[in-house]
């Protein structure tokens, strides 16, 4: 006996409602999975670009040290296309002077949690084009718990270049510092003494004052030219009172208005430090006063917070618009060098302000140890 149609109907059109709230939440979860794998997609893309377009090369090394996965960048740096780096060992790339090395670094990479690095000297496949590399690694685990290195590669070879640069200045500067003081001693114990001593046996001739005045301005020549050679002074009072002597020196045999502040001078610089900042200022001032035929000149040295910055400033009648001074002259380059290779930033004020006014600004950084502090030894 079937069931009456007012009993049927509800249950049958309860049943198709449920099935059509279930229809539109299979559809809305549909549309959620193809955002979700369109996102997936995106990120995918995204990460591939990140990772082959990096400006650092990216690999991935097994326990042997051959290469499973590597980007554009690093295929780029080791010269060959990525497909036919799959498999083949990094050492391959890396000079036969650094092998050993470099196999004892793998085995020590792949035995530790942390991250690694080790310098090496590279070259391509065929053994041209040598350039410095910065390895960073770090282990992680594959699928089936055998140990891999995750390697980023950094050409790092302008870096190593411009310290083997500065290496190579810093010895050449040594040099000619020793061959300064060489020179200095001679005209200082040598020719000085023998120009004071025949000063003495001048002295009883009659009519010998003519040339007790030249022999005197012989030995003031030779004390500037020691001077120059090694001052003194540098060693004995520091980097403020050589700065001090130059300036006022240049500036009376100039005829130059001087303007001259200087910072306290504490703690005192390093030797070497000290040397060096002289003879970029020694440089600096005989560039500017030659470039610009200066009547005027400013000097001022500050001593702020972890650094030593030099500012000098020329005037003269001839600075004027639209004279400027070109910084791109061989000499306005070799101060620039010199600045870069002790570390410095030099600044030039080209073009003459409202005032007249021209010159170059050195900031250089200076450890902590260098910095100036007050009585009670706080930084200023």
């Amino acid at each position: 006996m079937s069931n009456p149609p007012s009993a049927t109907n509800p249950s049958r059109e309860a049943l198709e409602h449920e099935l059509r709230v279930h229809q539109v939440e299979l559809v809305q979860q549909n549309e959620e999975l193809q955002r979700t794998q369109s996102d997936l997609a995106t990120a995918h893309d995204r990460y591939r670009d990140l990772y082959d377009f990096a400006p650092v090369g990216y690999c991935t090394l097994d326990a042997q040290g051959c290469i499973s996965k590597i980007n554009l960048t690093g295929a780029g740096l080791l010269g060959q296309p990525r497909a036919a780096l799959h498999g083949k060992p990094l050492a391959r790339f890396v000079r036969s002077q650094d092998a050993d090395r470099w196999h004892l670094y793998l085995r020590w990479a792949l035995g530790r949690d942390t991250p690694q690095r080790i310098d090496l000297t590279m070259n391509f496949a065929d053994g041209t084009l040598h350039w410095f590399a910065a390895i960073n690694s770090v282990r992680v685990l594959a699928g089936d718990g055998t140990p891999t290195l995750r390697v980023s590669i950094t050409d790092v070879t302008e870096r190593m270049q411009s310290e083997v640069e500065r290496r190579i200045a810093a010895i050449d500067a040594d040099a000619r510092e020793s061959e300064r003081r060489r020179l200095a001693l001679e005209l200082h114990e040598d020719l000085g003494q023998r120009l004071s001593a025949l000063k003495i046996r001048l002295a009883s001739l009659p009519q010998a004052s003519d040339v007790s005045h030249e022999i005197d301005e012989a030995l003031a020549l030779v004390r500037r030219i020691t001077f120059d050679l090694h001052p003194p002074l540098l060693n004995d009072l520091g980097l403020h009172a050589a700065i001090d002597w130059l300036a006022k020196d240049t500036a009376r045999r100039l005829n130059l208005k001087l303007s001259l502040r200087m910072d306290n001078d504490l703690p005192p610089l390093g030797r070497a430090v000290s040397l060096a900042l002289y003879r970029f200022f020694q440089e600096s001032l005989s560039y500017l006063l030659h470039e610009t035929h200066a009547s005027e000149l400013v000097i001022d040295v500050q001593r702020p917070l972890g650094q030593f910055i030099l500012d000098l400033r020329a005037r003269g009648v001839e600075l004027k618009t639209p004279w400027r001074l070109d910084v791109r002259s061989e000499p306005s380059q070799i101060l620039e060098h010199r600045a870069r290779l002790l570390g410095g930033r030099l600044e030039f004020d080209a073009t003459p302000d409202a005032s007249g006014w021209i010159g170059l600004r050195l900031t250089q950084n200076l450890d902590l140890k260098d910095t100036p502090v007050d009585r009670a030894g706080r930084p200023t």
